[in-house]
């Protein structure tokens, strides 16, 4: 093997190092705020609606809120699933360079592991980005709701 092909071997052993700990990381920091804050906008939307119960006033937004929020909640574990999925192929896919360069049986068909990954990245993306607009809405239609009332 040559110098270059150890320095690359080298740096992709690194990659996959860094590459299996995005995966702790990406499931811990924006799944979390987008969990806590669906999750205080639901417990805060219930008890709204609890306490103007027995008032004659106009609760769509506050239902609304509830749905957006239970959205942002539904919508946030497929993104952790699909995330989770995009780094396992990452890593499958990492390994098989590795394994290439090492002159040793390479495991699994790499095209179909890259086009899952290009797939769990794409839903990934696109789960986050929905979380994050549903959420938004939930918190947008609560102060609507509390603006009207107050």
């Amino acid at each position: 093997m040559s110098k270059v092909d150890k320095d690359h071997l080298s740096d992709l052993k690194d990659y996959l190092t860094k590459a299996e700990g995005r995966v702790k990381y990406a499931l811990e920091r924006f799944d979390i705020l987008i969990i806590s804050l669906s999750s205080g906008g639901l417990v805060l939307a219930l008890n709204l609606f609890k306490n103007f119960q027995d008032e004659c006033i106009n609760k769509d937004f506050l239902k609304l809120s509830w749905l957006f929020f239970s959205l942002a909640l539904i919508i946030n574990l497929l993104s952790q699933v699909t995330g989770y999925l995009a780094n396992k192929y990452d890593i499958k896919g990492t390994k098989n360079e590795i394994y290439k360069l090492e002159k040793k049986e390479v495991k699994g068909n790499q095209k179909l592991i890259d086009r899952y990954q290009n797939i769990s990245d794409f839903l990934t993306k696109w789960f986050n980005i929905l979380s994050f607009l549903t959420l938004s809405a939930g918190i947008v239609l609560l102060i609507l709701f509390i603006n009207l009332k107050v």
